[in-house]
């Protein structure tokens, strides 16, 4: 530990020309290690990668350039590089940005509304930047020229793994995945746009004066809007109970506005949550949570038959 902090000063030093005053741990954070740096009294993150692998390269400067040009508010980007004989797997530097994530902020009624309100302003700007293609973004180029294409492809890499798992069967799993794709295909027609990803309170900076902005863009991809907002959908049904859900969920489709949001939200939306939870049972596979989310996603394929 006391080499890789020593490593972590040297790297900060040498691209910001100046003394490292502090380097400190953040604690709960998964998948990757991030450390608070304190530079001239100005706060930096700097986050070293789990994978060598992911985010895929070029991506969050790709972002992050896009971001600046349509003026919506994000970290600064100092440097993102895997070519450190070091730090082989990558390693990030950036502005920390000034306040609270919203997940440490406790919502009455009114105030829940209000943030809703203003995430969804927020993220319909974020979703008129299109991007060519859909899936993996890379330097700006998605994977795919097909939506169908990219979410049957990656459907399959997911049963793949469940499969080896010894969770699912193979038959149903591809019996669940005609549903899902015949019924995506109705919003095919709908632009590839810029998808954070993971859209919950975690990943949301809120300041001293209430303004919001998105953090933590390592899981955007290229997809339609639907996508997006169904991944926030998604998590807020394992965080409020059934009023909440509806507060929040429906204050955010009264706000969110794009020049495609015009396709019904609610056609969609439990398709969507079969693919997501396909997605959450692999990932929680051998962890308390899988019991609760196998729980909602048998809820989600009852409802592709009715």
């Amino acid at each position: 530990m006391e080499e890789l902090i020593i490593r972590i000063r040297k790297k900060v030093e040498e691209l910001m020309h100046a003394k490292v005053d502090d380097i400190e741990k953040l604690e709960n954070v998964p998948n990757n290690s991030v450390y608070k740096i304190l530079v001239e009294n100005k706060p930096y993150i700097f986050k070293i990668y789990k994978q060598r692998t992911w985010p895929e390269d070029g991506k969050l400067i790709f972002i992050n350039r896009k971001l600046i040009e349509n003026h919506i508010g994000c970290a600064k980007m100092f440097a993102f590089d895997r070519n450190d004989s070091f730090f082989h797997t990558g390693f990030l530097l950036e502005e920390c940005l000034p306040g609270v994530t919203a997940d440490q902020i406790v919502f009455d009624s009114e105030l829940g509304k209000e943030f809703y309100k203003k995430l969804a302003r927020l993220v319909s700007k974020i979703h008129r930047i299109q991007i060519e293609g859909f899936g993996y973004i890379g330097s700006g180029i998605a994977s795919n020229n097909s939506f169908i294409e990219f979410m049957n492809d990656k459907y399959d890499e997911i049963a793949k793994a469940l499969i080896n798992k010894k969770l699912f069967d193979k038959n149903s799993l591809l019996e669940i995945k005609k549903q899902v794709i015949n019924r995506l295909r109705f919003c095919e027609s709908l632009p590839s746009v810029l998808n954070h990803g993971d859209l919950s309170t975690k990943n949301v900076m809120m300041d001293k004066h209430g303004e919001l902005t998105l953090i933590d863009w390592d899981d955007a991809m290229s997809y339609n809007w639907i996508a997006d907002i169904s991944r926030m959908t998604y998590w807020m049904k394992f965080q409020y109970n059934d009023d909440e859900y509806v507060m929040c969920r429906n204050t955010f489709m009264e706000h969110y506005s794009t020049d495609s949001s015009n396709i019904d939200f609610n056609a969609f939306e439990n398709t969507f949550h079969v693919w997501i939870g396909l997605d959450h049972l692999n990932y929680h596979a051998n962890k308390p949570q899988y019991e609760e989310t196998l729980v909602y996603f048998k809820e989600t394929v009852d409802k592709l038959n009715l």
